[in-house]
């Protein structure tokens, strides 16, 4: 690509150079190390922009003054496009009459100065640059170039214009819908709180009479999963995994030849009668269980799992799939959210690149917790140090609220509230959410410290404290049965003489243990070292 002799530029031929160099740019003086436009006969170079700009320029959105070519920003303007609001960089055009600049980008495509969109206005739009307003589709007055319909005194941004009609956030149980006003009151937005001026467009819910959301908060980046439904049936947002056949009595996909009733109790033997989808054992809530054989018992809430879903953490289409009974080695699948290795049921993305269990699968926004039970919980993505109010460990992907400063990993968000472990065959274990207190508590099981402020598995009956792993392990939600010899299986540590680990060679001290091909890991430490 070429510049011509005698340009506005340069008065010699400039070339683009095809590759990247270090050089400094003879129009504006800054160095730069991309493709720059060079003179072979001068030894000059110029950025791109520069090369390609002339002196001046007749812009169509400022038709009553010349806009001149300026390499450096007068100290009297905010430094940022007119148009466009980015920060101005080496090179843009400039009024000095009327403190109007735009950048390159502005000055090469500027926006068309009329337009139709029956969807947002019935009338033709004008382009009025430089005019203070506020908009009357999101009620922001930070962009002071609005298109304008003048016979009805109607204003909007030009983002504003394509906004989506009908939507599904993270912050609310149902789709909500752009209105153009709300009913005359008092609104407060359902992200930020901050009042929604009613003669303003907003999003509202046809289903929560008293919500609303800012038409910006509720397409913010995390909030939105980008998807406009407008056109899209309610009903394939979900795809059930069940079908109701009386009140109590479902069939359910993954075992069709027969109905599962609905049970509120297990019998005595509650260790070990285990959930297929989740792996873990039935203890006090309800669930359904084949009326005809003993090969489908699902709690009623994974029987109650979507078959297709749109997931909260990658914002993608996910499919519910059960273990492949044939193959028992390859249902012991990683998490792609959590990292634990499990086995049952699990959510796969359609592109089947990503992986989850049904704990982490079955997440959604807002969450709530019992811990925190006052305010819901969302998914955060971090790159600042996050700790968990659990566990204290430093994480990166978090359920964090926007009320106060609690933060829960993924992990520990799944914790069951109920476990039976060996060291106390009479009672349950009940996770302890902390407490404030001066009194020292001990692990049951390694005998070493708990910290009182931090989640811990305790017994009221017996007084007893245990830490968290040490009571669970890592591989709690793995399948736990073995088919063949070279299984990857769990086997819980409950015998009176704890096994070896064969890769740290110390006795096995958490409740769940690794079978992998005849050998024994205690921890997925253990496991990463020997894989």
């Amino acid at each position: 690509m070429t510049i011509g002799e005698g340009s506005e530029t340069h008065a010699h031929l400039l070339s683009l150079v095809p590759k990247m160099i270090t050089f400094t740019c003879h129009l504006c003086g800054l160095p730069d190390d991309r493709f720059p436009y060079a003179c072979n006969l001068c030894d000059l170079s110029f950025h791109k922009d520069c090369g390609e700009s002339t002196p001046e320029i007749n812009y169509s959105c400022h038709p009553k003054h010349l806009l001149k070519r300026f390499t450096r920003v007068p100290s009297y303007t905010d430094r940022k496009c007119c148009m466009c609001r980015n920060e101005l960089r080496n090179v843009f055009y400039h009024c000095s009459i009327c403190n109007f600049s735009v950048d390159v980008d502005c000055a090469n495509n500027p926006p068309p100065f009329t337009l139709v969109h029956p969807k947002i206005h019935e009338h033709s739009l004008i382009l009025m640059p430089q005019r203070n307003f506020v908009c009357n589709a999101c009620g922001m007055d930070d962009d002071p170039n609005p298109y304008v319909c003048p016979q009805c005194n109607f204003m909007i941004h030009r983002n504003c214009i394509d906004i989506p009609r009908l939507i599904k956030i993270n912050r609310h149980a149902h789709r909500i819908f752009y209105n153009h006003c709300l009913d005359a009151g008092d609104w407060k937005c359902g992200v930020c709180h901050k009042e929604v001026i009613w003669t303003c467009g907003a999003y509202s819910c046809s289903t929560c009479h008293d919500f609303s959301i800012h038409l910006r908060c509720a397409t913010r980046f995390g909030i939105w999963d980008g998807i406009d439904l407008e056109g899209i049936s309610e009903n394939i947002l979900e795809i059930k995994s069940y079908e109701v056949i009386e009140e109590g009595v479902i069939k359910h996909f993954r075992h069709e030849d027969h109905r599962l009733k609905l049970k509120e109790e297990s019998g005595a033997n509650d260790e070990y009668i285990l959930c297929k989808a989740c792996n873990y054992p039935i203890i006090s809530s309800p669930f359904y269980k084949c009326e005809e054989c003993d090969d489908c018992i699902l709690h009623k809430k994974c029987a109650y799992l979507p078959k297709k879903k749109i997931d909260s953490f990658y914002k993608m289409w996910f499919t519910l799939t059960t273990e492949r009974e044939d193959l028992d080695y390859f249902n012991q699948f990683p998490c792609s959210v959590c990292h634990n290795l499990f086995g049952g049921f699990r959510y796969v993305s359609d592109n089947g690149l990503i992986t989850l269990d049904v704990r982490c699968g079955s997440i959604s926004e807002p969450f709530v917790h019992e811990s925190h039970p006052h305010h819901s919980l969302y998914i955060n993505y971090s790159t600042k140090d996050i700790f968990c109010n659990a566990c204290g460990d430093k994480k990166t992907m978090v359920l964090s609220c926007e009320e106060c400063e609690f933060v829960l990993d993924i992990n520990c968000s799944n914790l069951p509230k109920l476990v039976k472990h060996k060291n106390d065959k009479e009672h349950f274990l009940s996770l302890c959410y902390g407490e404030k207190t001066s009194e020292q508590y001990w692990c049951d099981i390694c005998e070493e410290k708990v910290n009182p402020e931090k989640w811990f598995y305790s017994c009221n009956h017996c007084d007893i404290s245990f830490h968290i792993n040490c009571t669970l392990g890592d591989f709690i939600w793995m399948k736990q049965q073995k088919k063949y010899e070279k299984d990857m299986y769990m086997i819980r540590n409950n015998r009176t003489t704890r096994p070896f680990c064969d890769r740290c060679h110390y006795r096995c001290q958490f409740a769940s243990i690794l079978k992998l091909n005849g050998f024994t890991l205690c921890s997925q430490e253990c496991f990463q070292l020997s894989a």
